[in-house]
């Protein structure tokens, strides 16, 4: 049997405690993903425990390669996680044991939910590809070689998260990628000043030419018009890839596999309003809805929910 190490904590043979490793898995979630914790409270209990560990482990993807001090330490972190990647869907894992890290007992739920959710290697394998294009790739063209990022950092963890939906159309997953694409290009808008100090310019270059931006007036934190306008055009943007994506929402179950993704989407657009009332000067501060606010787009996420195939999309984002 091969033993790994992930971040440092060590696997012995089996599972013992499923409960344990699932409680781990929604300790990281509720930490780190916060949006999705407080839309997950809709999902029956089964799924939600399903989505936690999903998005613990790309939770641990991520912050596996971020405190990764060197591009070759980053890709030494990849490969560990392509091949623990392996031991989970090959049942492969040692097994738990008391005074395991959350981090193994989180991997261990992971490894539960892949099998029982039917989830495909693929989109992960994926994923890690999309970690990789952080090592080497710091700009981006146009908006074609940008969605294929997003595809790969988020698009696809709205694939993945089709299955643990039970969500089986191939049409319903094209829409779950454009849903994740606008959650990831509301995160390249909101965190324009952060990307920039890691040496990061996500914004598509032609567009930037077009609106008369340049990377001196990213640098220095100045928010010129035409950096205000190419933001508003992302963000219109954002809100096409979101329209797009809800009008998959009504092939999820009622069980509130619905109302869960209709909650995650409207909060998560409601941050491009955010952006919006700092009149598009993302340098000022970060945009943020607090949790009232998260609360008060509950109604507008239900209005979305209830929406029939066919019906135009409810103007909530």
């Amino acid at each position: 049997m091969r033993y790994s190490r992930w971040r440092g904590g060590a696997y012995h043979s089996g599972v013992s405690d499923a409960a344990r490793c699932f409680d781990a898995a929604r300790a990281i979630c509720r930490r780190h993903a916060k949006s999705f914790y407080f839309a997950s409270h809709f999902l029956p209990e089964q799924k939600r425990l399903h989505a936690y560990a999903v998005y613990a482990f790309c939770r641990l993807l991520d912050d596996a390669v971020d405190e990764a001090a060197s591009h070759e330490l980053r890709e030494r972190q990849l490969q560990r996680f392509e091949l623990l990647l392996a031991d989970c869907y090959q049942g492969d894992l040692p097994e738990s044991r008391e005074g395991d890290s959350e981090e193994s007992l989180a991997l261990h739920a992971f490894a539960i939910t892949v099998r029982r959710c039917g989830i495909p290697m693929k989109p992960f394998l994926e994923l890690a590809d999309g970690c990789r294009m952080d090592l080497t790739i710091t700009r981006y063209p146009d908006w074609p070689a940008l969605e294929r990022y997003c595809y790969h950092v988020a698009g696809v963890v709205g694939l993945i998260m089709c299955y643990v939906f039970e969500l089986r159309e191939s049409q319903a997953h094209a829409k779950a990628i454009a849903m994740g694409n606008a959650m990831q290009l509301t995160n390249i808008l909101r965190d324009v000043k952060e990307d920039r100090d890691r040496g990061r310019i996500y914004l598509p270059q032609d567009e930037m030419i077009r609106f008369g931006v340049s990377e001196r007036d990213i640098h220095s934190g100045h928010a010129t018009p035409g950096f205000k306008a190419l933001v508003r055009f992302q963000v219109e943007r954002a809100r096409s890839l979101y329209a797009d994506g809800s009008s998959g929402l009504s092939a999820l179950a009622s069980d509130g596999s619905r109302q869960t993704a209709s909650v995650m989407a409207t909060v998560y657009g409601g941050i491009l309003g955010a952006i919006e009332r700092l009149d598009c000067d993302v340098f000022k501060s970060r945009a943020r809805l607090t949790t009232l606010q998260k609360i008060g787009r509950i109604p507008a996420a239900f209005r979305l929910a209830r929406a029939e195939p066919g019906d135009p999309a409810p103007a909530v984002f």
